[in-house]
């Protein structure tokens, strides 16, 4: 049995293709996704439609991530996001969907049991079985909690961005990494391969894509312009492979609460990330 763990897709389109040509080109029974499928990137329908699509034969499991559910959240109520760089690509996203789509995501759990062909049975989840906005590392008070905590020996999840495989006795947490969007100095698009014969056995696997194509569909959407700093902050990410965007967001409400601004004074989001030296991906 061998199964694909992908998460953190961010709207990344052309990342999710070019890893789904991967495992299409493999030996695969299943795919698990663990949320965060839209927001952040261009074209956001892009992303649904090729999740929608995948071929009849894999067996094929979706989680909800916390992103999907600022997008349902939103719909309730209309009400909080604008253009700009702090909700700027929340809004242009929920713009983007249709009411099936946000539909779909509302029918998907946080958190999922698997049985597969003959495989203990196993948990999937994007933050933790709990909650798709819980955060934690491998090697952490939080990871060795939840993993002394799971009442089966295997848990994949997503929402760090940061790939890792995590051991305690015979228990294992997986995390893929972020498919759409790379970090600690990391640009190609990354999944978690996971294999059982007996055992479980995990693998971080790492596939390029067209970035610059990808970068492209920033301009040509209106997605840069709509989204401020925050857009020019995903291109940095996905060209070198480090965090601006939540960078920047704690800088900017550092200077808000010294300043008494609000987090949405444009001038505050220029500063911080110049002050985080974050590099102008606007070209």
């Amino acid at each position: 049995m061998r199964l694909a763990v992908l998460g953190d897709i961010h709207a990344n389109h052309r990342a999710l293709e070019a890893v789904l040509a991967r495992i299409y080109a493999e030996e695969y029974d299943g795919l698990v996704f663990v949320g965060d499928y839209v927001t952040d990137c261009p074209y956001p329908r892009e992303t649904v439609e090729i999740l929608r699509n995948i071929p009849q034969r894999y067996r094929i499991w979706f989680i909800r991530g916390n992103r999907e559910d600022y997008i349902i959240e939103y719909g309730k109520n209309l009400r909080g996001w604008e253009y700009g760089s702090k909700s700027g690509a929340l809004l242009y996203t929920f713009e983007e969907l249709t009411a099936e789509d946000i539909e779909w995501f509302a029918g998907m759990p946080v958190s999922m049991r698997i049985e597969t062909g003959g495989c203990p049975a196993f948990i999937a989840c994007h933050g933790s079985p709990e909650s798709n906005r819980y955060l934690f590392h491998a090697e952490t008070p939080e990871a060795e909690r939840v993993i002394k905590e799971m009442d089966c020996g295997l848990m994949v999840c997503g929402h760090s961005h940061t790939p890792y495989i995590f051991r305690r006795g015979n228990k294992m947490i997986v995390n893929g990494g972020a498919l759409g969007m790379p970090q600690n100095g990391q640009t190609k698009a990354q999944f978690a391969k996971l294999e059982y014969n007996g055992e479980w056995r995990a693998e971080i696997v790492s596939v390029e894509y067209d970035i610059e194509s990808e970068v492209a569909e920033f301009h040509e959407s209106g997605l840069l312009r709509k989204s401020g700093v925050w857009g020019r902050g995903i291109i940095a990410t996905i060209r070198n492979g480090v965090n601006y965007t939540v960078n920047c967001l704690y800088e900017v409400q550092r200077l808000a609460a010294e300043r008494g601004l609000p987090v949405t004074d444009e001038k505050l989001w220029n500063e911080a990330a110049e002050n985080i030296g974050m590099p102008d991906c606007t070209n």
